[in-house]
């Protein structure tokens, strides 16, 4: 038996906490080779802990790394990793794998590779989780070279020449780059390198000839992309039946009707908002149709009420902080 667990009921309820956090990841679809390397510890140690056969030296390091996930999410303007958000991001790794090699008459061979859909209810932190995923590639970045760009599209995006522009005015420092190229498609490619992705938010907004066009980019690039959009929007896009698109997708999909109690967990343990009856509150607030952004909101009445009381954040004080923002 783990006698780490046995040391303090703190310490028990520390190492629960992290089962649960490795649990929800798991299940989101986030490897534990992935796990591994990123914390330091061997796969095979951390899998004998995952199964509780032993592997409890990986304790101590997988505690030093949740710890810096959730400091980095702080520094991040508060992106919490919750199951969604892993879901999504596994999505954007998986359309970015190598699907076979595009062989062309002029210059090198190119990898082809796939397309996500990431679709959902409003609330769930789509837009949050592409902005989180771009500023980590931004940080280890070349200079001159975007691996991750995300686009949000306003419904202008009525031509090519529209459409390679918003590309090229997510990129902030891609404005005098253009004047390099003769045109904007070859301002976009030599800025966006083999095995990047677009991330294109609010993608409802594009017509079936745009969408289809895209296909270029993975196809022919080596540029992966993702599509996020609303619910009405996915159901458009089956109904549409673009085949070529449809057929890339493989794993690379989400499709969330509403958050689950798992992104409230999640959230609530970043945020250190505890106790029964709250999180009962929390997770009728969260799971409905927008309920991440309403329960962010309650958490701030809540801590603003808390603040000018002189108190802890009770069940009473949370109720009354979720009526103030309309959120019960």
């Amino acid at each position: 038996m783990n006698q780490t667990l046995e040391k303090t009921p703190h310490d028990a309820l520390e190492i629960r906490q992290l089962r649960a956090y490795i649990d929800d990841l798991m299940t989101a679809g986030i490897q534990p080779a992935r796990i591994a390397v990123e914390s330091g510890v061997s796969t095979r140690n951390l899998k004998a802990w995952i199964n509780e056969t032993g592997g409890e030296t990986v304790i101590p390091p997988l505690l030093k790394w949740k710890a810096e996930v959730q400091q980095a999410a702080m520094q991040s303007g508060g992106f919490v990793m919750t199951p969604t958000a892993a879901k999504i991001i596994r999505a954007f790794d998986r359309a970015r794998q190598p699907q076979g090699k595009v062989f062309h008459l002029h210059g090198e061979d190119t990898d082809e590779l796939g397309i996500a859909l990431i679709y959902g209810a409003s609330g769930v932190g789509k837009t949050e989780v592409a902005e989180w995923y771009r500023e980590q590639h931004r940080q280890t970045r070349e200079v001159g070279s975007w691996p991750v760009v995300v686009v949000r599209c306003t419904g202008r995006e009525q031509n090519q020449v529209a459409l390679y522009s918003a590309i090229l005015d997510s990129m902030s420092d891609a404005v005098t780059w253009r004047h390099h190229h003769k045109n904007k498609l070859d301002a976009v490619i030599a800025r966006i390198p083999q095995g990047g992705i677009i991330i294109f938010d609010e993608a409802q907004l594009l017509s079936a000839r745009r969408l289809d066009e895209l296909r270029f980019f993975p196809d022919q690039c080596g540029i992966a992309i993702a599509l996020m959009g609303n619910l009405t929007g996915y159901k458009e896009l089956v109904d549409l039946k673009i085949t070529q698109i449809m057929s890339r997708v493989g794993g690379a999909r989400v499709v969330v009707d509403a958050p689950c109690e798992g992104d409230v967990d999640a959230l609530l343990e970043a945020w250190e908002i505890h106790g029964r009856l709250i999180r009962e509150s929390a997770v009728m607030i969260g799971t409905q149709d927008g309920g991440l952004r309403m329960l962010s909101k309650t958490v701030h009445a809540a801590r603003l009420l808390a603040k000018a009381k002189g108190k802890t954040i009770d069940h009473n004080l949370f109720i009354a902080a979720a009526v103030s923002v309309g959120a019960w």
